[in-house]
């Protein structure tokens, strides 16, 4: 008799297992919906854990300075001092892009925008040249020239102009980025706390001798990702502004935004700092001809090689020690997947799971008395 009601248990769960199934997937948009308000109410916090997480690495650095000094007051408010620090060190960093970096990048944009058409023609004239010496047809220049004035048609920059300048009104989100500040605060304030809650219900729910190891890899895992998203973002400012700099000693007309460009595509592993390259010498041809473009290629690319051989490496501290083929391989797979994202943080992703089946694979090996040579 209780093997019968066992049988009709486990088929009542199946069928309620699939109708649950089918509602889900029947009402897909609904949920994602309903998802996105609640992430739209939680956005204060999503963005003040994103500020506190990237955050998290300077000020614990700083704190550990802080302890050093000799007097009590400092060792006992390091952390205080740290935070308070380290967040006004970003907001005088925030108020000279907006008063200085902004306008300048946007006046560079606007110009560029204006006179797109005049250099798309003197584009497709310089390929209609390059053609006619080696008497082949590259391709179909009107074609092109006309798929690009059709792209460039639905983008508005003055409505970016707008909001780089500080034109239109945002008071709603002013209230929400200081709102997401101070819970960043709170949450780096109240780190430690929120760290033995997470480890209290962990061992609530999990067996005791599992919970030690579960927190140590992910705070493996943290170390990893917290590393590397920095380091990329202090590397690609550096880039961003030595670049601007070189090209401004070079009188590149567009120096700021192609500046910026350098450095944001540096964000991408590889293949970023080359398009970004192929890019600037290309409209310093256009704005500044072939001697102009020449030296701007020479010298960025020359910067590349340092910055890959020497300030890329101080600054991630070769933490990775990853092949450059296993990262052209996680660039190329996360590009393809999941965009732009993908490519910035397939590296890491890899470079866990690389940890994760090294570890593995080392105990398999200890388990078959396998020696590693």
């Amino acid at each position: 008799m209780k093997h019968k009601y066992s049988t009709w248990l486990l088929a009542f769960l199946f069928v309620a297992g699939v109708i649950v199934i089918y509602k889900t997937v029947d009402n897909f948009t609904f949920i994602f919906d309903y998802i996105g308000k609640i992430a739209s109410a939680l956005s204060p916090f999503i963005t003040g854990f994103v500020i506190a997480y990237l955050l998290n690495l300077p000020i614990k650095r700083f704190q550990e300075l802080v302890q050093k000094a000799k007097p009590t007051f400092f060792k006992k408010h390091s952390k205080g001092i740290a935070i308070a620090v380290i967040y006004l060190l970003a907001l005088l960093a925030i108020i000279v892009v907006i008063r200085l970096i902004a306008p300048a990048i946007y006046n560079n944009l606007y110009d560029l925008y204006i006179n797109r058409n005049v250099y798309l023609n003197l584009m497709v004239q310089k390929l209609a040249d390059i053609e006619q010496q080696l008497g082949v047809e590259i391709f179909d220049k009107q074609k092109a020239l006309s798929s690009l004035q059709n792209y460039f048609k639905n983008i508005r920059l003055s409505e970016f102009g707008k909001y780089a300048l500080g034109v239109v009104n945002m008071t709603s989100g002013v209230i929400g980025s200081f709102i997401a500040v101070i819970i960043s605060v709170y949450m780096l304030a109240d780190k430690q706390v929120i760290s033995a809650s997470v480890k209290r219900a962990l061992n609530a729910f999990l067996p005791s001798d599992k919970v030690s190891g579960f927190i140590e890899l992910c705070a493996r895992i943290n170390f990893i990702f917290s590393k590397y998203i920095l380091s990329l973002l202090f590397d690609a400012l550096a880039v961003g502004v030595i670049s601007t700099i070189i090209m401004s000693l070079l009188r590149v007309k567009y120096a700021m935004v192609l500046g910026l460009m350098m450095g944001v595509f540096n964000l991408i592993p590889y293949f970023g700092a080359i398009v970004a390259v192929a890019v600037s010498v290309i409209i310093t041809l256009l704005t500044g001809g072939w001697f102009q473009a020449l030296w701007v290629g020479i010298a960025l690319i020359l910067f590349q090689q340092i910055d890959s051989n020497f300030i890329g490496p101080r600054i991630m501290g070769n933490m990775l020690e990853a092949r450059p083929l296993l990262i052209i391989f996680a660039v190329t797979l996360g590009g393809g997947l999941f965009g732009l994202s993908g490519m910035i943080l397939s590296v890491p992703i890899v470079m866990v799971i690389k940890m994760l089946l090294s570890e593995l694979i080392a105990s398999q090996e200890a388990k078959k008395g396998v020696k590693n040579e």
